[in-house]
């Protein structure tokens, strides 16, 4: 997927978290597991946390520092 501020390519990684860690994105299929929250890697910094967990198919932009996270809203 083409950045749309940058036009550069975005990475598809997943963003995960449990509420009691930080929230991480890591690039792939896969969430980050216990060994990037130890090296602390991963790390999405303008999240806000709370007490459920969460999981979210999203694409980042190393060179804008963009995400996109395709969704919609149950009516």
């Amino acid at each position: 997927m083409k950045c749309p501020y940058c036009e550069k390519e975005m990475k598809k990684g997943v963003l995960s978290g449990d509420g009691g860690t930080k929230v991480r994105w890591k690039e792939g299929n896969k969430k980050a597991d216990i060994w990037d929250a130890l090296s602390f890697q991963c790390e999405v910094t303008a999240i806000r946390y709370s007490f459920f967990g969460f999981t979210a198919e999203a694409w980042f932009c190393h060179d804008c520092n963009k995400m996109i996270i395709e969704t919609d809203v149950v009516k």
